[in-house]
């Protein structure tokens, strides 16, 4: 529960701290007396409001801090603050802000700095809102469809609900965009199909042009290099005054004369040197024709086999085998690519089929389970009402089931949406004679107000205690009803902390404790008093409430409200 609010300069308060007490506390004050400051600090430190224009005194800092009291027992509460990595010390949650005077806010949880989200999820599970604005939102099926969610505790099966349906629709998505992808790669597929299969035939290696390059060239030169090394052999060795036997005769002569001179001897080494290179040039001359023979068969395919790599390149346009063998390497790739994708379409497309089975079933228990529950929830909102002054009251809870027993894959997004299969539909009437009629088409603003009191009543029997902060919800409601409503709130409290912002008597004599909010103007400057009141001062109060101003009749009458509660 909310036990302390601190303000420091905010709006007409200088600094103010506030406690509050269990049961039902109501904040009475003279139209626009600021009772509604209270309430819009509550929101603003938990990041529901913004914050413009909120200093009492521009030139200073404002500073906001909560605190509420939670049991051992408060275990959704206790589970969000340990996640999010600030455990409540002796049970106490402190939410505080400060707002710099150059506009900047920073947040805190427990002592440590936290984001406004944060801050948002634990509103919800500490308090609960209700504004007289907010009776529209009853109005609303998709509001509707929530509280009949939360009633029958089926948020959880929702959440897991929407997890498969988005994560369906995205696989949807992903599989649409490979299958696009795949349709339009298709023909560049083929043609790479069709290329691989003529390189494969062709079979090329790397540096293999390098070398039947080399090897035409000698081929086609095969004959001449043959006459040339037969006529070079017979010159250097065979015939009559050959070359050898020209040195040789040269070297027999000069060396009679070799210890005469060191040049005669040094040209004698050389012509010796000369014979040898000689002797073995003709030997490998003679040789040669094993090593090289004319073979016209072999010169014709290395031109056809030359030809084809050519052919390639040009085709391809790369300048090597190796820059063929490498765009080759690519496309390979690519239709590998494309075999993995088609794979990968039909895992997807298995995938898709058993989320879809899935959400199905899901959605068919979560269209049982509402079923079943708004029963329970329209028997209880009627009985409630009855408390209300509504004593004829009919509700019922339409639920509308979209799908039909076969649904096709291409339906979901008509059929299902993150809530179900279902829409939902309050429908009232107070008369017993009249039909029951959509509650946006027929309800009164008092009627609508009870009945989302009404509906607030069954929720608090199975949801979380929260601090529930109602909001000059009795517009439009007086005399006997008005009596009703107070007995009703009262019994509110029995199960949740109730601050009721009133502007009837009957409802703050049924408070357990009560709060007054006072302008004060003091030398033109305007502030706000804020005063738990004592049993005295109460009863002054409820007169002034009763009649706008405190005379001994409505003294006496407000005695008798306090006495009678």
């Amino acid at each position: 529960m909310l036990i302390e609010l601190y303000l420091k300069n905010y709006i007409l308060i200088q600094e103010l701290r506030l406690h509050f007490e269990q049961g039902m506390s109501v904040l009475t004050g003279e139209t626009g007396a600021g009772k509604s400051i209270i309430v819009g600090a509550l929101n603003l430190v938990f990041g529901k409001t913004n914050s413009q224009q909120i200093a009492y005194d521009p030139q200073k800092d404002v500073n906001i801090e909560i605190t509420f009291q939670i049991r051992e027992s408060y275990l959704d509460v206790h589970r969000f603050l340990d996640e999010a990595g600030f455990p409540a010390d002796n049970n106490e949650v402190i939410v505080s802000r400060e707002f710099a005077v150059n506009g900047k806010s920073t947040s805190f949880l427990n002592g440590r700095k936290t984001s406004i989200s944060v801050l948002k999820e634990l509103h919800d599970l500490l308090v609960d809102f209700h504004h007289q604005r907010d009776q529209q939102n009853l109005l609303n099926q998709g509001f509707q469809l929530d509280l009949l969610d939360q009633f029958g505790g089926l948020i959880p099966l929702r959440n897991d609900f929407q997890r498969i349906f988005q994560e369906l629709r995205a696989s949807i998505k992903t599989l649409k965009d490979i299958q696009e992808a795949e349709e339009k790669d298709r023909n560049l597929i083929e043609l790479y199909r069709f290329q691989l299969d003529e390189f494969s035939s062709v079979s090329l290696k790397s540096g293999e042009d390098s070398e039947l390059e080399k090897e035409f060239e000698l081929l086609s030169h095969s004959e001449d290099i043959l006459n040339l090394a037969s006529e070079t052999y017979n010159s250097f060795y065979e015939q009559e005054n050959s070359i050898f036997d020209s040195v040789s005769k040269a070297l027999i002569n000069i060396q009679k004369y070799i210890d005469i001179s060191p040049e005669i001897k040094d040209i004698s080494s050389k012509l010796e040197t000369c014979l040898e290179s000689i002797q073995d040039a003709s030997v490998q001359l003679r040789a040669i024709s094993e090593h090289i023979a004319s073979d016209p068969e072999r010169l014709n395919s290395i031109r056809q086999r030359l030809d084809t790599i050519n052919n390639l390149k040009t085709k391809y346009k790369q300048t090597s085998i190796d820059d063929l063998l490498a765009y080759f390497r690519k496309i390979d790739l690519a239709v590998q690519s494309q075999n993995n994708r088609s794979e990968e379409i039909q895992v997807l497309a298995n995938k898709i089929d058993t989320v879809f089975r899935s959400l199905i079933d899901k959605a068919n228990v979560l269209s049982e389970k509402r079923n079943t529950f708004a029963l329970k929830l329209a028997k209880d909102i009627k009985d409630n009402m009855k408390q209300l002054s509504i004593p004829n009251a009919q509700f019922e809870i339409r639920i509308d089931k979209k799908a039909q027993d076969k649904i096709l894959l291409t339906d979901i997004n008509s059929v299902f949406s993150d809530s179900g299969q279902d829409t939902i539909e309050f429908r009232f009437t107070a008369n017993p004679d009249s039909p029951v009629l959509p509650l946006k088409s027929i309800v009164s603003g008092g009627e609508l107000s009870r009945i989302l009191l009404a509906t607030k009543k069954s929720l608090s029997e199975v949801m979380p205690p929260r601090t529930m902060i109602l909001d000059e919800i009795d517009s439009g409601i007086g005399g006997k009803t008005a009596g009703a409503l107070a007995d009703f709130i009262h019994s509110l409290s029995k199960d949740y902390q109730v601050i009721c912002i009133t502007h009837l008597a009957k409802i703050a004599a049924a408070a357990d404790n009560h709060i007054t909010i006072e302008k004060k103007s003091n030398k033109g400057i305007t502030s706000l008093r804020v005063e738990t009141l004592d049993s005295n001062k109460r009863v002054s109060e409820i007169a002034r409430m009763l009649s706008g101003q405190i005379t001994e009749l409505s003294v006496q009458h407000a005695t008798e409200l306090l006495n009678n509660k």
